[in-house]
């Protein structure tokens, strides 16, 4: 959407336009909506306080589960009651509050039992939730979500972060054929559903990415210990790290050459590709200061040959 902004009054005393049309114009401009903006601004921030003060006055699984579903009763409330879009800002807020909400009782109340169960169950919800309030933002979460069913996840301490993949091929063969589905499916449904399918099918891939990554360090064994239903006796199969190393390459140059140029598979691949190179470069030669200064010189020359290539093409 394109906005104009014009001074009517100016252009009125430089004769530029008649009264009459500077009315029509005023009549045609966008309802001003900043105090708006601020009031629900306000209330959203009043109503995070007031849950976290409920929290805290009783902190129990009960608590966090009444408060969200107020939130989405509330959510819903906005959502067929009022007109117009004053408090569209509140409304997508408590739909996130409150989807979010019952996704953390979930993980609290079947937090003994094992972890594919509550992943499961909270994949479902963020997705019912994306679904519900068509919501780009729970679609991604409710494919991360789906990563901790088969073993992904991320982990923080005191200024360390970490991410996990335990099952490597898995995730790359689940993902990567959600990836595809969605993408597909994307192409086949209305414009309002396509910005969800579409930021869901760009956070599988990434969690594609991840396996790669995280596989072309230590390998994957198959038939690990994730999965109750299985028989820790029988022999594992096991994947080496170069499997991973060349398969990772070959993915992301086939995105990289064969992707809309520009595009996000064009442009994540090189990020990737990037990272893998950087990553094996280190993990063969180590941080010596002769491989640093070999990394230095090569970087410069891709540098150079980027920006020759980049003006090559817009010269043609």
């Amino acid at each position: 959407m394109s906005i104009i902004r014009l001074d009517l009054s100016a252009l009125q005393a430089t004769a530029q336009i008649t009264p009459e049309e500077a009315a029509r114009l005023t009549a045609l401009a966008l309802p001003d909506r900043r105090g708006g903006l601020a009031v629900n601004l306000l209330l959203i921030f009043g109503a995070i306080a007031v849950s976290v003060a409920a929290i805290a006055l009783v902190p129990n699984a009960a608590t966090g589960l009444l408060l969200a579903l107020g939130a989405l009763a509330g959510a819903e409330a906005l959502r067929r009651l009022m007109t117009g879009e004053s408090f569209t800002l509140l409304a997508t807020a408590l739909a996130l509050m409150g989807t979010l909400g019952l996704a953390g009782w979930v993980g609290w109340e079947f937090r003994e039992a094992h972890p594919t169960q509550p992943a499961l169950l909270i994949t479902f919800l963020l997705t019912a939730g994306a679904i519900w309030y068509r919501s780009a933002f729970l679609a991604a979460l409710a494919v991360v979500a789906l990563g901790a069913v088969f073993g992904s996840g991320t982990g923080y301490w005191h200024a360390s972060y970490a991410l996990f993949v335990e099952e490597p091929t898995l995730t790359i063969a689940v993902f990567g054929l959600l990836t595809a589905g969605l993408y597909r499916l994307r192409g086949h449904v209305p414009e309002s559903w396509s910005n969800l399918i579409t930021v869901a099918a760009r956070t599988s891939l990434i969690l594609v990415h991840f396996a790669f990554w995280v596989g072309s360090f230590w390998g994957d064994v198959l038939g690990g210990a994730r999965w109750p239903y299985e028989d820790a006796a029988q022999p594992a199969f096991g994947l080496a790290p170069w499997i991973f190393a060349i398969g990772w390459a070959a993915l992301s140059l086939t995105l990289a050459f064969t992707a809309r140029r520009g595009g996000f598979l064009s442009v994540s691949a090189v990020v990737f590709l990037a990272i893998h190179g950087y990553t094996q470069y280190f993990e063969t030669f180590g941080a010596e200061p002769l491989s640093l200064l070999i990394a230095g010189l090569v970087l410069v020359g891709l540098a150079i040959a980027a920006a020759k290539l980049l003006r090559g093409r817009r010269g043609a």
